[in-house]
């Protein structure tokens, strides 16, 4: 994706060229030999004809992000300037759209305005990503150029429909849309019914991948030959991404939350971690003695420091590289079809397989709605089956009277650090 950093490192060169977004494609930089920047939208016509249009010189106030959204209206609508490099439209257009009396505006119009007060706004940046995507891929090229008010229940389920080989991204564009119209309804931009209601959603197939005991030994006995091998030598890991890795294991936490986990946050004394803010706001994790032994230890290796990242790069900053990282470890592991986020799952099926309710898995979890844990039911069902054989052998071993006694295991005493 085309980025201001980019744009800004961009040098002339003895002829011009231009700089594609992949996020968006169409929306383009050209760099002048001149050292000027400009931004353009290009596309083909109804003729087949290649269309660019002028978006304007990259100045303050108007960079990447600013062109980005222009070049959206642009791509949406398919308009064809007068003449090649023509100005572009602009966001006034959506005002006037909006005027009292005037029709509703088109959905590329009104897109403008809820990327830029809710998705930019109120949406946490990934998040605000992936809805600015499926605007721009999905939605926009099929519905950007009708009016809100004309965009009927049986178009959104065209639309729907036509993607039915992607659920995934065709219920996630239903998400989007739907929040779309919502907005429009509650800022008086439109006056009908969302019509994404009636639309249902496909049946998604739950991508689950569950840890087996060996299998998470397999994983432990790389981390510490990893910690053991010296930098540059095969089976290396940097002792940071070790550490995240097992606080992943270990919390079931997010990627992110590990990611950004400040030692600010870790109360030592009630064992809990505080985040101010996740994926479903601010939550207390709490956190097992194995894991406070974690952290003690990663916090005496680095001189017990009070602030600053729990996990970082060598500079200080978070770990970009933690997905490559762990495309690593699970190779050395022979775990090649376990995603990082799998650890999250495994935590919860560890949990319910050791009887742990689902409402507390999903407190552990940090779920907000008691149905996102209901996709683990059918391991607390399996669980409780398990559970009802073992207690009908030990009722019918006692009846017919080869009951034996339960001998009791010791559980060897352990070391605090």
């Amino acid at each position: 994706m085309l980025t201001n950093a980019q744009a800004r490192e961009a040098k002339p060169r003895a002829i011009r060229y231009e700089i594609t977004c992949d996020a968006l494609p169409g929306f383009i930089l050209r760099v002048l030999p001149t050292g000027k920047k400009v931004f353009f939208a290009r596309y083909r016509d109804a003729g087949g004809k290649d269309r660019r249009v002028r978006l304007g010189l990259i100045r303050p106030g108007f960079g990447v992000d600013e062109a980005r959204r222009e070049a959206m209206l642009v791509l949406a609508r398919r308009e064809a300037p007068a003449s090649v490099d023509a100005p572009a439209p602009t966001s006034s257009r959506l005002e006037d759209a909006q005027a009292p009396g005037s029709k509703s505006p088109t959905l590329a119009e009104f897109a403008l305005r809820f990327e830029q007060e809710h998705i930019d706004m109120r949406l946490k940046p990934e998040t605000a990503w992936h809805y600015k995507s499926s605007l721009r891929k999905y939605i926009l090229p099929k519905l950007g150029d009708r009016r809100l008010d004309d965009i009927t229940t049986a178009d959104v389920d065209k639309l729907h429909t036509s993607m039915k080989s992607k659920p995934c991204a065709a219920n996630y564009m239903r998400c989007v849309l739907s929040a779309l119209f919502n907005k429009a309804a509650k800022w008086g931009v439109t006056k009908q019914r969302n019509p994404v209601t009636d639309v249902e959603r496909f049946d998604e197939r739950a991508v689950e991948r569950f840890l087996s005991p060996d299998e998470r030994e397999a994983l432990e006995r790389v981390l510490n030959t990893a910690e053991r091998t010296p930098p540059g030598r095969h089976g290396h890991i940097g002792r940071e991404a070790v550490a995240a890795v097992r606080l992943l294991a270990l919390t079931g936490m997010r990627r992110d939350e590990v990611r950004d986990l400040r030692w600010e946050q870790v109360d030592w004394r009630q064992q809990l971690l505080r985040l101010p803010d996740s994926k479903t706001g601010k939550r207390d994790v709490v956190v097992s003695e194995e894991v406070m032994d974690l952290l003690g230890r990663i916090a005496q290796a680095k001189g017990n420091p009070r602030r600053g990242l729990v996990v970082c790069s060598r500079s200080g900053k978070k770990l970009h590289s933690f997905k490559a990282t762990w495309l690593k470890v699970r190779k050395l592991a022979g775990l090649e079809d376990v995603r990082l986020h799998d650890l999250r799952h495994s935590f919860a099926s560890d949990a319910i397989m050791d009887g742990t309710p689902l409402e507390v898995v999903g407190k552990m979890l940090g779920h907000r709605n008691y149905r996102t844990t209901q996709r683990y039911a059918h391991i607390a069902d399996k669980a409780l089956r398990e559970a009802v054989n073992r207690t009908s052998k030990t009722i019918a071993r006692a009846a017919r009277g080869k009951a034996k006694a339960t001998k009791r295991t010791a559980f060897p005493a352990k070391t605090r650090r």
